[in-house]
């Protein structure tokens, strides 16, 4: 690793001027986001979506200001680079600014910043090799700076074990009163600011940016690669290659978990080819050659074991998030596949540049796979509801109930409520309010076919997203129950006199025990004084021998049976009873 060769004071300071010179928004970036979390960890009350904005903004933004500079360092017109710069960092602080405003994010939200943040990471190595014939400067680039992370992240590491351990001995050896806040800043400092400043310092620049040089292939990669890697791999293929015997032989379709062996068998090829890239243009290792040369042919017939194993589940059971990213995937793979026999391995650049944009175009946007599964399950749900003569919408809890529940009606009412749950669930509640109103409990029907009938529930039966609460009587005058839990993502507001908690009706029943599903932005909000919070919070309510806190709201009663308060946060569970 370049980072400690010649490693001195005034090598690294004038390391340390040129990155400030050539990534100076990422620098200020993190500069600004280490001094932020340290502010957070000596309690300045920042409201949760300032804190949001505040962290997610600089840490991506400063991604993007590495990638952005790699690309626009390369352009001949100084103008064309600033501007370039300016409009793309403007975007991506009006979208941050956007997501600060979101509540909670659904499964569609979560997805497209999670895709949007992996294509940024992939630029950096990717945007300033789009010319043809830069494969060789394009291996040593990314191997060049994957070895500057790795280094950095290291000194990083070993810099916050010696700070903290300094301190912790000043402590130990002079009984000096040391916050214990400390030993969190010293991490923020090293990790968040140090460690990626040392790395930005090893990024390739200039010449050493476009090397065209062949790197000769390291003993001990090839060892690695020879003796652990490629009999690793050989043996997944090989085990889905008797598997597949066995498919043929049983006359019996496979089953789902095939695709996620035959993926980790595309991923180590994938990875196993871009390790030995160098190699390609070596005299001598036939071995290599020949295994990276032929390995994607002997992938093609896996591959149509994945596909038929993906249609399997489709068929069975209809399509949701997943199975079409895994689809996708699948039909990628055989394109990589495809690429690497025509091109006989001399071009990688265009795997990783493929994925980004692959993953850009199906995670963002109304052409994405959330947004089509979306749009298909609630085609086949008002299509359900059509058919049944239902063409005014949203329905009632009690309409709901009676299609749900109508004679000969119930397998198809069983699938319609799984999908509609599954949206609610992954998507919120906004996602099906064009059909369903809000007072709707879905997955009951589906949940409850028991011998091709569906089981409905009357008015005084016990409903709850965990285990089912048998053992406690509903309160005179209300309706349902639930089981809800809530931390500090819940506190709406906080301060040294009232907590305003914010709690919703679950938005599913039936999950397992310690698992709360996803809620919707709070239904009741809760207002609870915190000198009684003080007073109660003696630890007994977590053994269950104190009395439950009541609190009421509108038609809703909160009794809180465990709860945690200390140092301005909050968390604990109890019963929503609802009117």
């Amino acid at each position: 690793m370049k980072i400690f060769k010649n490693f001195s004071l005034a090598v690294w300071l004038r390391q340390l001027g040129n990155t400030l010179r050539r990534f100076p928004v990422a620098v200020a970036l993190l500069v600004f986001l280490a001094g932020y979390l340290i502010s957070m960890t000596h309690d300045m009350g920042y409201s949760e979506k300032w804190t949001f904005f505040c962290i997610f903004y600089p840490a991506t933004g400063a991604l993007l200001a590495v990638s952005l500079q790699l690309l626009t360092e390369d352009f001949r017109s100084r103008v064309a680079a600033i501007a370039t710069q300016v409009a793309v960092h403007a975007l991506w602080l009006a979208v941050s600014l956007y997501l600060t405003q979101i509540e909670r994010f659904s499964l569609p939200q979560f997805i497209a910043v999670a895709a949007t943040v992996a294509s940024m990471v992939l630029s950096m190595f990717l945007a300033c090799f789009y010319r043809k014939g830069e494969d060789i400067p394009f291996w040593n680039f990314a191997w060049n700076t994957i070895s500057a992370l790795l280094s950095g992240a290291i000194v990083g590491g070993l810099l916050t074990v010696g700070l903290d351990l300094f301190v912790q001995s000043l402590e130990w050896l002079f009984d000096l009163e040391i916050n214990d806040r400390l030993f969190i800043d010293i991490p923020v400092v090293c990790m968040v600011l140090v460690a990626p400043l040392l790395a930005m310092s090893q990024i390739p620049r200039g010449k050493n940016k476009h090397d065209y040089e062949v790197v000769s292939f390291s003993g001990f990669i090839k060892g690695v690669a020879q003796y652990l890697f490629i009999p690793l791999l050989l043996l997944y293929v090989a085990t889905l290659y008797v598997y597949a015997g066995k498919i043929l032989f049983t006359w019996q379709l496979p089953v789902g978990w095939v695709s996620y062996l035959v993926s980790a068998s595309m991923v180590g090829m994938v990875a196993l080819l871009f390790i030995t890239y160098p190699v390609q243009y070596e005299q001598g290792r036939s071995f290599f050659q020949g295994f990276t040369r032929w390995m994607p042919l002997a992938m093609v017939p896996l591959l149509a074991l994945m596909t038929v194993a993906i249609g399997r589940r489709l068929s069975d059971y209809g399509i949701t998030v997943s199975r079409l990213y895994v689809l996708v995937f699948n039909i990628w793979c055989y394109v990589v596949c495809i690429g690497l026999l025509l091109s006989r391995n001399k071009r990688i650049w265009w795997i990783p540049a493929s994925f980004a944009v692959v993953l850009m175009l199906i995670s963002v946007g109304p052409q994405s796979i959330p947004s089509i599964t979306h749009r298909q399950l609630l085609s086949e749900a008002r299509a359900a509801f059509n058919a049944a003569g239902i063409t005014r919408f949203p329905l009632s809890n009690a309409q709901y109930s009676a299609w749900a529940t109508a004679a000969g009606n119930q397998a198809v009412a069983a699938s319609i409520d799984a999908k509609l749950d599954y949206l609610q669930r992954d998507y919120g509640y906004q996602s099906v309010s064009d059909l369903l109103g809000k007072d709707v409990i879905t997955g009951i029907y589906s949940s409850a076919v028991r011998d091709g009938e569906a089981k409905s529930s009357s008015k005084s039966e016990i409903i709850s997203n965990n285990n089912l609460i048998v053992d406690l009587a509903v309160p005179q005058g209300y309706r349902k129950m639930y089981y809800v839990s809530f931390d500090n993502t819940d506190v709406i507001s906080m301060d040294s006199s009232q907590v305003v908690l914010g709690i919703s009706v679950p938005a599913r029943r039936g999950v397992q025990e310690g698992v709360v599903s996803q809620r919707r932005q709070a239904d009741y909000k809760f207002s609870i004084d915190v000198k009684l919070l003080v007073e109660r919070d003696s630890g007994k309510n977590q053994q269950g021998d104190a009395e439950p806190l009541m609190l009421h709201e509108g038609d809703a009663l909160l009794m809180i049976n465990r709860y945690c308060y200390w140092d301005m946060s909050l968390d604990g569970d109890g019963i929503l009873f609802i009117k």
